[in-house]
């Protein structure tokens, strides 16, 4: 779970920006909609950030998004650290970047950090609080020369020991502009798998336009899966009542014609040696993997309307509304909100979704069996019909606006005054809390006359 994500002079923050789904004290409503960590620390299960447009909501996740895949992917050695400080100061410019998050998991907290500029890891971290008290892992600096120094706590390895020498090896390994945190997983370092895990399979960032790639594979092959998709198309009036998938025998004339023949060969190895193939096409993807018999075949997703006349309709699902993609698209991260443990971070949740939709998805969320999982829901919207407190806290309500330098900034509802009978998408709307565009006079574009 998350509970804080720091970052400074990275993109549009300028300043220390803190984002937390640590949950108030002074608030009593939707308690179901907390996850309890200790006797006096509650954690939030989702939130909900607004702003308007080019004021910071994709940057944030896009900062997430980055320290996610620095950690977890590195930099080759000869690559630059493709670190983007803020532009519109000058001193800001020559300074590092931070990053920083606290994170709870397997009954552990971390906390762990770096600072960075393109060149190399000025800093780095890792904390750790098993029980009551926080201890060292390990504190990393990197000089002006590029040498790297690791000061390893007692609690990751002790002195004298067979892993502390390793750890000290790794440590002189580690290049200048890679973490070592990445490089330690690379080595093995069992002992720092669990974060490693945390940030490559708990933490998902979704991007304004994805595609859950697995999609036709899993609803192959989980009755469950495909069952709830059908369900839930059909529970919020798409016309469909139910999805299937359809699998084909290949056939390169048929599906790709024209397709050279070093190509087609290509694909046919890598399906035989156990790859799976996705096809982008209009609107659509499709599937390329082997059966049974380990003859490649294509696996696409069929949905079925009634027809007029009782009859059965089946469509492509390329035939689909953008909506109803988009929204299929969405779905199993529902199915794994609802019956695992991750932490996703959601780009443009309402995307080409009708208003009444995300807020659907979000309730399906909040009150399906997500209360039995330790997961999290994060996403940006311009969607006001979700600023409703009979649907989420004020602590569950951030903001994002940008002041005359364009410098982003990040507050939540909860610090704001208001009473508490507040229609608050009225009051947003309004301007009341910020973070809505300025829209001048329409006659100064030059294109009306005032009469």
């Amino acid at each position: 779970m998350l509970l804080q994500f720091i970052v400074e002079n990275f993109m549009c923050f300028a300043e220390e920006t803190l984002f937390s789904m640590v949950a108030s004290t002074e608030l009593e409503q939707h308690k179901n909609h907390l996850i309890p960590l200790t006797d006096e620390t509650h954690l939030l299960r989702t939130s909900a950030l607004y702003g308007a447009n080019a004021h910071g909501k994709t940057k944030l996740v896009e900062a997430i998004s980055f320290a996610k895949q620095l950690i977890v992917n590195g930099v080759q050695k000869t690559k630059m650290i493709p670190v983007e400080p803020f532009h519109l100061d000058k001193i800001l410019r020559t300074k590092p970047s931070r990053f920083e998050f606290i994170i709870f998991y397997q009954n552990i907290r971390y906390h762990y950090g770096f600072i960075i500029n393109n060149r190399r890891v000025l800093e780095e971290w890792l904390f750790v609080t098993p029980k009551k008290r926080e201890v060292r892992y390990f504190e990393r600096v990197t000089s002006e020369a590029g040498k790297v120094t690791v000061e390893i706590g007692g609690s990751l390895a002790r002195k004298n020991s067979k892993q502390r020498l390793f750890l000290e090896f790794v440590a002189q390994g580690t290049r200048p502009n890679q973490l070592f945190l990445t490089e330690a997983l690379e080595r093995n370092v069992k002992k720092l798998k669990p974060i490693y895990e945390w940030f490559e399979n708990i933490l998902q960032v979704v991007p304004a336009n994805p595609r859950y790639l697995p999609l036709e594979i899993r609803a192959n092959k989980e009755k469950n899966f495909i069952t709830f998709l059908g369900d839930f198309l059909k529970q919020v009036d798409t016309g469909i009542h139910d999805i299937i998938t359809v699998e084909e025998e290949l056939d390169y004339n048929k599906h790709f014609p024209g397709l050279p023949e070093h190509i087609r060969l290509e694909m046919e190895n890598d399906i035989r040696s156990g790859s799976t193939i996705i096809i982008f096409g209009e609107g659509t993807s499709y599937t390329l993997c082997a059966n049974e018999s380990n003859e490649p075949v294509l696996i696409r997703l069929e949905t079925r309307h009634d027809g007029h006349d009782g009859s059965v309709v089946s469509f492509d699902f390329s035939k689909e509304s953008s909506g109803t993609q988009r929204l299929t698209h969405l779905l199993p991260i529902l199915v794994d909100l609802l019956y695992s443990e991750k932490v996703y971070i959601i780009d443009e949740l309402d995307r080409s979704l009708h208003p009444l939709l995300p807020k659907f998805f979000l309730e399906t969320y909040l009150k399906g069996i997500a209360n039995q999982h330790r997961s999290q829901l994060i996403f940006t919207t311009h969607d006001t019909h979700l600023l409703d407190l009979n649907l989420l806290r004020q602590d569950e309500i951030w903001f994002l606006e940008k002041n005359e330098q364009g410098a982003s900034h990040l507050y939540s509802l909860v610090n704001l005054k208001m009473s508490s009978d507040l229609n608050i998408q009225k009051g947003y709307l309004q301007g009341r809390f910020g973070g809505i565009p300025f829209i001048g006079e329409l006659e100064q574009l030059g294109w009306l006359t005032k009469e």
